[in-house]
C-alpha cells in the first residue's frame, strides 16, 4: 500500500511541475509574442535548424536572420528558452548601463565549473565587492609590470615565427596558433607569477586542460539537454571536463599555497626585488600577489576558493580574447597593405632604426595604430555577443521582457549595422579620427562591453595587442592567404576562424 501511495505521489509531483512549467513557458510566449522574429516552432525554435546547419555556416545564417529585422530587436527560441537579441545603440545603452541588469546569462553556466563565482560569472552584492577589490589591480601604474612581462615573452615569440620563416618564407603561418601560445605565456606569468613557456614547449598540462575544457564547455553551451549537471558529468564528455578542469584546479590552489607560505615567510625587500625564477628572471608581482596584497587589507579578505575562481577568471579572459584579437589585427592588415604601409611609416618615425621592445612610452605616441586597434574591434570584435539574464519584468523599446528571458547584445551586428555605421563592410580606420567618432552616438563601439560590466581588462588587452603588433611588423611585412570575403567565422565565446586558422605570410622588412 505504502508503495502504491509513494508512486502515485511521485506522479503527482512530477505531473505538477510539468503543468506549472508548460505554463510558464507558454506565458513567456505570451509576453513576448509582440517582438519580431522567425517562426519558433513550440519547445524547439530553431534548435533543430541551428544542429542541422555546419559550424562554419551557423554564425552567417544568424546574421542573416537578424538582418531581416531592421528595427534592432529580434526573438527567437533555442530550445524552450527565449532569447532576445539587439544590435541597436539606444537599446544596448539601456542593458549594458544598467545597474540592476548585470546578471550573466544560463549560457554561461558551462564555464561556471571552472570559473565558480568569479568577476565573469557573479552577480549582485558578491560582483560588486569583487570588482572594488579587483579594481586598483588594474592601475596604470601595475600595467608596466605587466608591460615587462609582455615585452620580454613577445621576444620569444618573435623568435618562434622567425625560426619558421627561415625554413620557408613561402609557407604560411597559422599566426592564431602562435597568438594564443604567446597570451597563455603572458597571462600564466601576469596572473600567478608562473612562466609555463608553453612558446618553445609542445605538450604541457594545464595549458592541455585548459583546451581541452574550452572545447567541452563550448559545445555543452549549444545544447540545453546537457545543462543538467547530474546528466552532463555521467557521460564521457563531462568526465573528460571535470578531469580538465581538475587538473586546472589543482595547479592555481598550489601556486596560491606557494604565495600564502611565502607572504608568512616574508624575505626583506631587498632580498625580494632580486629573487629570480627558474629562467633566470626577476620575479615581478603578479595579479595574485597584488589581490593577496588588496584582500589583506579588506574588510572581508578573499577565501582560498574566491582568490582561486579570480585568477582562473583572468586566465580565461585573458588569452583567447587577445589571442583573438592580435590574429584578426594582422589578418585585416595582411589584406590591407596600403593600411599596413600607414602603420609601418608610423612605426619608423617614433623608433627610427631601434629594433628594442618598444616601451609603454613610445606606444603611447602611435594613434594611427591606435585608431587600427579600434576598427578591427569594430570588424571582428574578440567577443561577438553577450548575453544577461532578465530577474525582473523590463520593458525595451516598448516591449515587455519578461522575468526569465535572456537578453543578448549582438556586438558583431552592432558594429556592422549600416544605420550605425557607413559602409561597415569596409575596414577604414579614419572611422575613428576625432572628427569622425565625435558624431558617433554612446554605445556604437563596444568590443569590450560598457557601463558597469564592462572589462576590467580592457586596458591590458590594448597594451598586449601593441606590443606584439609593434614588434611584428617592424620586422615583416604581413599578406594574408585570405580574403575577408573568403573567411568564415564561427562564436565559440570568441570569433573564430571556422577552421581555426588565420594564415598570414610573412616578408622580412628589407
Amino acid at each position: 500500500m505504502f508503495v502504491v501511495t509513494l508512486f502515485y505521489g511521485l506522479l503527482i509531483l512530477i505531473a505538477t511541475v510539468t503543468f506549472r512549467w508548460i505554463g510558464r513557458y507558454f506565458s513567456l510566449r505570451s509576453k513576448l509574442s509582440a517582438i519580431p522574429g522567425p517562426i519558433n516552432i513550440p519547445f524547439i525554435g530553431l534548435t533543430w535548424q541551428l544542429i542541422n546547419i555546419s559550424s562554419e555556416d551557423r554564425f552567417q545564417f544568424v546574421n542573416n536572420l537578424l538582418g531581416k529585422y531592421k528595427n534592432g530587436i529580434t526573438l527567437i527560441w533555442i530550445g524552450p528558452e527565449p532569447v532576445v537579441i539587439i544590435t541597436k545603440p539606444e537599446l544596448i545603452e539601456v542593458v549594458l548601463s544598467s545597474n540592476t541588469l548585470i546578471t550573466k546569462a544560463s549560457g554561461y553556466d558551462s564555464i561556471k565549473p571552472w570559473l565558480g563565482q568569479g568577476l565573469v560569472t557573479s552577480t549582485g552584492d558578491l560582483w560588486f565587492k569583487h570588482r572594488k577589490l579587483i579594481t586598483p589591480t588594474f592601475h596604470f601604474n601595475i600595467l608596466e609590470e605587466y608591460a615587462a612581462i609582455m615585452q620580454d615573452n613577445v621576444e620569444i615569440l618573435i623568435e618562434c615565427i622567425e625560426s619558421q620563416v627561415r625554413k620557408d618564407v613561402n609557407t604560411p603561418i597559422n599566426i592564431f596558433e602562435y597568438a594564443v601560445k604567446y597570451t597563455l605565456d603572458t597571462i600564466c606569468e601576469t596572473a600567478m607569477g608562473v612562466n609555463i613557456n608553453c612558446q618553445k614547449k609542445s605538450d604541457v598540462e594545464y595549458v592541455n586542460a585548459l583546451h581541452k575544457f574550452s572545447e567541452l564547455a563550448v559545445e555543452r553551451m549549444f545544447r540545453f539537454w546537457l545543462k543538467c549537471d547530474a546528466l552532463y558529468y555521467r557521460t564521457s564528455k563531462g568526465q573528460e571536463s571535470y578531469r580538465a578542469m581538475k587538473i586546472m584546479h589543482d595547479f592555481t590552489e598550489q601556486v596560491i599555497l606557494r604565495k600564502q607560505s611565502e607572504r608568512k615567510n616574508k624575505l626583506p625587500k631587498k632580498e625580494e626585488e632580486h629573487q629570480v625564477d627558474e629562467f633566470g628572471k626577476r620575479k615581478r608581482k603578479a595579479f595574485l600577489d597584488l589581490l593577496l596584497d588588496e584582500s589583506q587589507n579588506a574588510e572581508n579578505p578573499l577565501t582560498t576558493q574566491e582568490l582561486r575562481e579570480e585568477v582562473d577568471t583572468f586566465m580565461f579572459a585573458g588569452h583567447d580574447t587577445t589571442a583573438a584579437a592580435i590574429s584578426w589585427a594582422l589578418f585585416a592588415l595582411g589584406n590591407e597593405q596600403k593600411i599596413q604601409d600607414k602603420v609601418y611609416d608610423e612605426l619608423k618615425e617614433v623608433f627610427g632604426s631601434e629594433t628594442r621592445t618598444a616601451t609603454t612610452k613610445q606606444m603611447r605616441q602611435l594613434k594611427y595604430l591606435d585608431m587600427v586597434i579600434k576598427e578591427v574591434l569594430r570588424f571582428y570584435p574578440s567577443v561577438p555577443s553577450i548575453s544577461r539574464y532578465v530577474d525582473t519584468e523590463t520593458v525595451l523599446d516598448g516591449y515587455i521582457i519578461p522575468k526569465g528571458t535572456t537578453l543578448s547584445v549582438n556586438i558583431y551586428m552592432l558594429h556592422h549595422n549600416p544605420e550605425v555605421w557607413e559602409n561597415p563592410e569596409k575596414f577604414d580606420p579614419d572611422r575613428f579620427l576625432p572628427e569622425n567618432i565625435h558624431s558617433k552616438k554612446w554605445y556604437a563601439h563596444v568590443p569590450f562591453s560598457a557601463g558597469p560590466r564592462n572589462c576590467i581588462g580592457q586596458k591590458f588587452a590594448y597594451l598586449e595587442l601593441k606590443t606584439v603588433l609593434t614588434a611584428i611588423l617592424r620586422k615583416w611585412q604581413v599578406s594574408s592567404v585570405l580574403k575577408p570575403s573568403e573567411m568564415k567565422f564561427i562564436s565559440n565565446i570568441i570569433l573564430r576562424a571556422h577552421d581555426g586558422k588565420i594564415e598570414l605570410y610573412f616578408k622580412p622588412r628589407t
